[in-house]
């Protein structure tokens, strides 16, 4: 039944347009689902913009959830700073922002393009909305520069969509409004259960994934390593890879390590390694248990979760997986000296290992060599959601906004 003319003026007077902007693929990856559900709730207008900074990686992601930007600003060019990214995003929602009307901007996280986003956001005076807001490890320098961005972010936002109540506890410290903060736990399980669901219906995109791994060992007790923090560049981050590479000595285990795009990861990587690890895209010229070190490039989010779920443990420094792993029972071994995620190190899912050589393979081989230790990390409940966060924070900002 069509709406009369009048209805229909006044329905789309009382949508609210919101804009969910992003420009990295953990952005992308964490807002997905709370893009897909608000596109389907007719309460809200929902415009996505994409700075473009990361489009080859974002693609497959967009393709997988059917998304496609309305706007992309389009910044993707090598060696950029992050003074570079920083202008170029202001610039670009500036323009964006001076020729469009919003009702409220959705950021998430801690990147330059949500920090960005917030100044100009505030210059507009439009309301922020910050998901996944609160996470604090306490020193500005690390991680760098994730912990300025969601501090500087936080003074800004209307709306703090904190993923747990320790991340609440955090905003209260800091002085935030009460009725200002609320838990919702964290997008990136609802996008992880989103990619589960999928893979478990589908057993052609299972083994389509499968088949790129074909050489790993179904024996040996896979571990998933991705490293790649600022912080970490250097010294921290060549002796992590000193210990995968003792650690790979072991006939039980073998390592697989999505090297980071950056140049002085993949440079400490050719040192520490050498011809101890293998590139993927020759593992046909290497032996059966030739390899224990395998090195691919960068892993795209749906076939990074069925690895995840393939691995017996994971060593990372990376936020997002600290939270999607324990959904998957697998045991998170952070490299890292703190992290903001003290939930998981409450929980148990995961611990910090220590970034020296001979303590990291210590701390490495705890877990392997002792199943209360493992089973007690992967039977721990996840401490950062349920798979229902995005439509938490719909329901907010629909009495709210």
């Amino acid at each position: 039944m069509e709406l009369p003319t009048n209805n229909l003026r006044f329905y789309f007077l009382a949508m609210k347009t919101i804009l969910v902007g992003f420009g990295t693929r953990p952005e992308a990856v964490k807002l997905a689902p709370f893009i897909l559900q608000a596109k389907r709730d007719k309460r809200f207008r929902v415009v996505v913009g994409s700075t473009g900074q990361h489009r080859e990686m974002l693609k497959p992601l967009l393709n997988f959830f059917e998304i496609t930007p309305d706007f992309d600003l389009d910044l993707m060019k090598p060696g950029q700073s992050l003074i570079d990214i920083s202008t170029a995003v202001m610039k670009g929602l500036n323009d964006y922002l001076s020729e469009n009307k919003v009702d409220g901007i959705v950021v998430q996280g801690d990147t330059t393009t949500c920090f960005v986003a917030s100044l100009v956001s505030f210059y507009h005076r439009i309301p922020l909305i910050h998901v996944e807001a609160g996470l604090r490890s306490g020193d500005i320098q690390s991680p760098y520069p994730e912990e300025f961005n969601r501090k500087a972010t936080g003074l800004v936002a209307k709306f703090h969509f904190a993923p747990t109540a320790t991340s609440r506890l955090n905003l209260l410290r800091e002085h935030y409004p009460d009725e200002d903060i609320y838990i919702t736990g964290n997008t990136g399980i609802d996008a992880l259960f989103e990619v589960r669901n999928r893979l478990k219906n589908s057993d052609a995109l299972r083994e389509e994934i499968a088949r790129k791994y074909y050489f790993l060992d179904p024996i040996k007790k896979l571990i998933l390593v991705t490293v790649h923090r600022r912080e970490s560049f250097g010294e921290p981050i060549e002796e992590v890879m000193k210990g995968l590479l003792a650690l790979s000595k072991r006939e039980d285990v073998e390592i697989l390590i999505p090297l980071h795009m950056n140049p002085q990861v993949r440079s400490s990587a050719r040192k520490i390694f050498g011809d101890h690890a293998t590139w993927v895209d020759k593992a046909e010229q290497v032996k059966p248990g030739q390899s224990k070190i395998w090195l691919c490039e960068p892993v795209d989010y749906v076939p990074f979760i069925y690895l995840m779920d393939r691995c017996h443990k994971i060593i990372t420094d990376s936020g997002g997986v600290q939270e999607e792993a324990p959904s998957l029972g697998k045991p998170i071994l952070v490299a890292r000296e703190k992290t903001e995620r003290p939930e998981a190190i409450a929980a148990g899912t995961s611990m910090l290992i220590p970034l020296k050589e001979k303590d990291f393979l210590q701390t490495a081989e705890s877990v392997l060599n002792c199943p209360a230790i493992y089973n007690r990390m992967a039977q721990a409940k996840n401490p950062f959601g349920d798979g229902k966060a995005s439509a938490r924070i719909l329901e907010v900002l629909a009495d709210k906004l």
